[in-house]
């Protein structure tokens, strides 16, 4: 994979990777892409077996789920520029439980995890880095679902 200058710029502005040195950015760089999204693309859908992983350049991404018993989907979280999502396929190795969808267009920087794994393998300073800011993302993002939950729950009631 190619590491282009804009893709290193935006891992070094992403806090938790802006102390790494040129050497441990160009490894999360070269397991690293830019894309482009139109609005209502999926990144990625429930029950996938992706580890890749997202940073929100720009733009809006909602994660979704299925109602159980329906095809209707609810959105649980709404994320704007410079959250992570998927990261929790990346840290555990399970299948996706929900959808990421861009909402409107987005620049999205992907994370392959297979490469990225690899990266955090040779280099203790890429993989401390990139598992804590990961373990932050997931905590955070469960938390704020929690919240969107308990709300539908009081709906309900």
């Amino acid at each position: 994979m190619s590491i282009d200058s804009d893709t290193t710029d935006i891992i070094r502005s992403i806090p938790g990777f802006d102390k790494l040195d040129a050497d441990s950015v160009s490894a999360i760089a070269s397991a690293s892409s830019l894309r482009s999204v139109a609005d209502d693309t999926a990144l990625y859908v429930e029950d996938e077996t992706s580890l890749d992983a997202y940073f929100i350049v720009s733009g809006i991404v909602s994660i979704r789920t299925r109602i159980p018993g329906s095809e209707t989907f609810s959105e649980l979280l709404t994320l704007r520029s410079g959250a992570f999502f998927g990261v929790l396929s990346f840290l555990d190795g399970s299948r996706r439980h929900m959808s990421a969808v861009a909402r409107g267009r987005s620049l999205v920087l992907r994370m392959d995890g297979a490469l990225l794994k690899a990266a955090c393998e040779s280099s203790s300073v890429v993989g401390r880095a990139v598992y804590e800011r990961f373990g932050q993302a997931a905590a955070n993002n469960s938390r704020d679902i929690s919240m969107e939950l308990r709300n539908l729950l009081a709906e309900r009631s």
